[in-house]
């Protein structure tokens, strides 16, 4: 009797509740991979290096790369990610997990410009002819909710920028989608995000009324892009 083949699988580390998968977890689930969260801090990662998964996707979170003696599990998982590099597994980052990556990497990370809310990127040339080329039909406008920044890793190419932030995302290959934005995103999940970042919005003076509008006009039509965009990596990657 024939039997199908089995599913793929990808090991997905989680730093805040409210910031999870989305809609790259969507486009996981469509391809039959089964997904196996990990909240970083709580659960233990060595099993994610144990048993590898055919993807890794690291995901956002409020705190710095940085700050391994207030977070001493940081160094963990960076040297999880760099081990995963190293043996050529594909990843996939946003916001902190581009970051991490970066660090892993043995680039810089550093406080930068805090961008939070609704904006475009402009993609690089490289970057309109990669999986990014999909965020085109939301006017290149994404979610952006970080503070922090970093230095192109060696052998990395640009995807795109903002005038405050350069380096905004970036690809090794067809091995690492790293993003400083968050096209993941699901439009229904803003409200957690606004309740999640209260204290950080206080302190930028951003009205969340203002996210909140934003997010009803163009929430959907990103979260399409994002669905179309990390399909079409998960394409190239051979995932």
């Amino acid at each position: 009797m024939a039997t199908s083949a089995p599913s793929r699988t990808t090991h997905i580390i989680q730093h805040v509740a409210f910031e999870h998968g989305g809609v790259i977890a969507e486009a996981l689930r469509a391809r039959g991979h089964a997904l196996q969260v990990f909240q970083a801090g709580v659960d233990d990662l060595r099993s994610i290096a144990d048993h590898p998964a055919d993807l890794l996707l690291v995901l956002g979170g409020p705190i710095g790369v940085y700050e391994t003696e207030a977070y001493p599990w940081l160094k963990q998982e960076i040297a999880l990610i760099r081990a995963r590099l190293a043996a050529r597994g594909r990843v996939i980052g946003v916001c902190l997990g581009a970051q991490l990556i970066a660090r892993a990497c043995g680039a810089r990370v550093y406080p930068g410009t805090r961008e939070i809310g609704w904006a475009p990127i402009v993609p690089t040339a490289r970057g309109r002819e990669s999986a990014l080329a999909e965020l085109a039909a939301a006017n290149w406008e994404v979610l952006h909710w970080h503070g922090d920044t970093f230095d192109l890793p060696e052998g990395a190419e640009l995807l795109a920028s903002t005038a405050a932030v350069p380096n905004q995302a970036y690809a090794i290959g067809r091995q690492v989608l790293a993003l400083q934005f968050h096209p993941e995103v699901m439009p229904r999940d803003i409200e957690a995000w606004l309740i999640g970042h209260t204290v950080e919005l206080g302190k930028a003076g951003i009205d969340p009324r203002t996210i909140r509008a934003r997010t009803a006009e163009v929430g959907e039509a990103v979260a399409a892009a994002g669905r179309r965009m990390f399909a079409r990596w998960l394409d190239a990657a051979g995932l």
